[in-house]
């Protein structure tokens, strides 16, 4: 009798932590996912077309395509190895390429609308788990076209990142944790 009473205790307060663990989040359908990556210079051919001034560096010169997609993607891998980004009306010179917030971005970064969910909240989306082995991401980036229930998941670096991007677009349950 003791054994079974416990066990029920046990159970009780399972369900009881699970129902308040939901309480926590909120789930809905139809959120538009789109994806973005780091482009790398070296998978763009050796024409270096575009002169740039970097903030607080020299003029270099760059492929256009690549300085195109560094525009749309954020950041870009160059190949001195540092990363290129533009913000603030300015070339900038990193190490790594950076989240809004000046953190290097990684798998599992989500550029949200601030508006719609706050920065730092945690963000489930179990269908693109299947593609980049995550399902959990952290709001901690923006983007000038992320407006309303958009979020653009990071994908990585290079190529197959951004192949990576077409696979994940689409409209998608979500949950903010």
């Amino acid at each position: 009798m003791k054994y079974r009473f416990s066990k029920i205790i046990w159970l009780i307060s399972a369900f009881v932590l699970i129902g308040c663990t939901n309480l926590n989040r909120s789930c809905s359908s139809n959120w538009k996912i789109t994806g973005f990556y780091t482009p790398d210079s070296n998978q763009f051919e050796s024409i270096f077309n575009q002169s740039l001034k970097i903030h607080r560096h020299k003029k270099l010169r760059f492929n256009k395509e690549f300085i195109n997609a560094v525009r749309t993607e954020g950041w870009g891998k160059t190949r001195f190895g540092w990363y290129l980004g533009y913000y603030g009306n300015m070339w900038h010179r990193n190490e790594a390429p950076l989240n809004s917030i000046g953190r290097p971005l990684t798998i599992g970064s989500a550029a949200v609308d601030s508006q719609v969910i706050q920065k730092g909240k945690r963000i489930q989306i179990p269908f693109v788990q299947r593609y980049i082995n995550v399902s959990n991401f952290i709001a901690d980036d923006v983007g000038s076209a992320v407006k309303n229930n958009h979020i653009d998941i990071y994908t990585g670096e290079g190529h197959e990142a951004k192949l990576l991007t077409y696979k994940i677009t689409g409209y998608q349950n979500v949950c903010v944790l």
